[in-house]
C-alpha cells in the first residue's frame, strides 16, 4: 500500500518565472491504472483530491478555484529536492515528475475555476497525468473495492511532509535530500451512512494536512477510498468512496480501473506447483518454529508528572510504518498494547501534546526486561511478554 502513495506539491507560478520557495498546497496521491474503452492501452495516473491541486475560490475560501500552475510529484522513497528562492524556474525541476489534470477528472481537465454545481465533496478528486513517459512503468496499481462497514481501514499519506522554510508547530518536514516517506494511520472504521459517494470514518488515530488525496485501504490492500478532510474535535475522517469514483469513470468517461475488485482465483497450474513445494515447506516450517527467536507483546504504560504539560496521546511506531496510539486519560495515564514485535524489528515510542510531539524512545526487538524510561513530562514503562 505505502509503495503506491506519492507526495504532491502545487505552486502558483508561470513558466520561465522563478518558483516560490514554499508550495502553496501539499498532499498525497495514489497510483492507479485506468483503461479507456476502445483504446488499446491503459494509462497510469495519480488519483488525488482536487483541492490539493486547485486554488481556493476568491471571496468564499471554498475549494474549486483555478488549477495551480505547477504540480510536482515524488514517488515514495525518492530523495526530496526542495526549492530555494530565486534558484529554480517554474516547471524546471530535476528528477521530479510534473503533472497536469487529466480530462478523465470531473472537471474534464479544464484548469479554470469550477462552476458552483461541480464544487461538491463527491467531486473533489482528479486524475493527474504525468508528463514523463517513464511514469507508465511505475509499480503495479492496486485493486479497487467496495468498503465493508465492519472492516478495519488505514489511511496512507504525507502528514505535513515538506521542505517548508517556516514549518508550523508539529509539522513533519524533510530537508533537502531527505527520503520522501509516507505514514499509515489507523485503524479506522466507517461509522455511519454518509452522503452519496462519501465515506465517514471514525478512529482515535490522527490524519493531518498533507494526507488529503492519500489512499484508504482495507487489510487486504485494496483501495476503498480517497482521504479528503479531518475534523480533529470529532475524530471523524471524511473520504470519497473508491466505488463512487469508479462509477463516475464508468458512466461519465467510458473508462474503468484495470485491476479487479477482488483477487483472482488461483490458476490450477499455480496450485499444483505450490502443492509440489508443500512437503519441503512443512519441513522448513517445523525447523523454523523450534529454532527461531521469539517475538513478544509489549505493554506500554505512561503516567504524566504532576504540574507538567499533560501528554494527550501515546504512539508506538513500528518499522512497517503503522502507528499504534492510545489517548492519555484525564488523570495522565494510558496503557497501550503492541503485539508481535519481532527480533530485530525497529520501533519507537513518543508522546503527543497539544501542538507538538516529544522526542522518541528508539528501540530494537524485544527488551530483555521491564524498562522504565523518562520521556519529557511523563514516566513510561515498557513491559515485554
Amino acid at each position: 500500500m505505502r509503495r503506491r502513495v506519492w507526495y504532491i506539491e502545487a505552486r502558483v507560478c508561470k513558466d520561465g518565472e522563478f518558483a516560490a520557495e514554499d508550495a502553496a498546497s501539499m498532499g498525497s496521491g495514489v497510483l492507479v491504472e485506468i483503461a479507456r474503452r476502445g483504446e488499446p492501452e491503459a494509462r497510469r495516473y495519480l488519483l488525488t483530491c482536487a483541492h490539493v491541486v486547485r486554488r481556493k475560490v476568491q471571496g468564499s475560501g471554498e475549494w474549486g478555484g483555478a488549477a495551480y500552475d505547477e504540480i510536482l510529484c515524488w514517488r515514495p522513497g525518492q530523495g526530496y529536492t526542495r526549492s530555494y528562492s530565486g534558484k529554480r524556474r517554474c516547471g524546471d525541476h530535476v528528477d521530479i515528475h510534473r503533472a497536469r489534470i487529466s480530462d478523465l477528472s470531473p472537471c474534464g481537465g479544464h484548469p479554470d475555476e469550477l462552476p458552483a454545481e461541480l464544487r461538491v465533496a463527491a467531486n473533489d478528486w482528479v486524475l493527474l497525468d504525468i508528463e514523463d513517459p517513464a511514469f507508465q512503468s511505475e509499480g503495479r496499481p492496486l485493486r479497487w473495492s467496495e468498503v465493508d462497514e465492519e472492516a478495519e481501514l488505514h489511511i496512507v499519506g504525507y502528514p505535513g511532509g515538506a521542505g517548508l522554510s517556516r514549518p508550523a508547530a508539529g509539522t513533519r518536514i524533510w530537508g533537502n535530500g531527505s527520503i520522501v516517506e509516507n505514514l499509515a494511520t489507523g485503524p479506522f472504521r466507517q461509522s455511519r451512512t454518509p452522503e452519496p459517494g462519501m465515506l465517514s470514518l471514525s478512529g482515535a488515530d490522527e490524519s493531518r494536512p498533507g494526507m488529503s488525496g492519500g489512499g484508504i485501504f482495507d487489510l487486504t490492500g485494496a483501495l476503498v477510498g480517497l482521504h479528503r478532510a479531518a475534523d480533529d474535535m470529532a475524530m471523524q475522517r471524511n473520504a470519497i468512496s473508491a466505488a463512487h469514483i469508479r462509477d463516475f469513470l464508468d458512466t461519465r468517461r467510458n473508462a474503468c480501473p484495470t485491476t479487479p475488485e477482488r483477487e483472482p482465483i488461483m490458476r490450477t497450474w499455480v496450485a499444483r506447483a505450490l502443492l509440489a513445494l508443500v512437503v519441503l515447506g512443512l519441513i522448513g516450517v517445523v525447523v523454523w518454529h523450534f529454532t527461531r527467536a521469539r517475538d513478544c507483546t509489549l505493554r506500554i504504560s505512561v503516567q504524566s508528572r504532576d504540574g507538567q504539560e499533560p501528554a494527550r496521546v501515546i504512539d508506538a511506531l513500528r518499522a512497517s510504518g503503522v502507528t499504534f496510539s492510545e489517548p492519555v486519560s484525564a488523570t495522565g495515564s494510558a496503557l497501550l498494547e503492541v503485539s508481535r514485535i519481532k527480533p530485530g524489528e525497529r520501533w519507537s515510542v513518543s508522546l503527543r501534546f497539544d501542538s507538538r510531539w516529544s522526542q522518541a524512545i528508539e528501540l530494537e526487538g524485544c527488551p530483555a526486561t521491564v524498562q522504565d524510561r523518562e520521556l519529557e513530562a511523563a514516566h513510561v514503562r515498557i513491559d515485554p511478554s
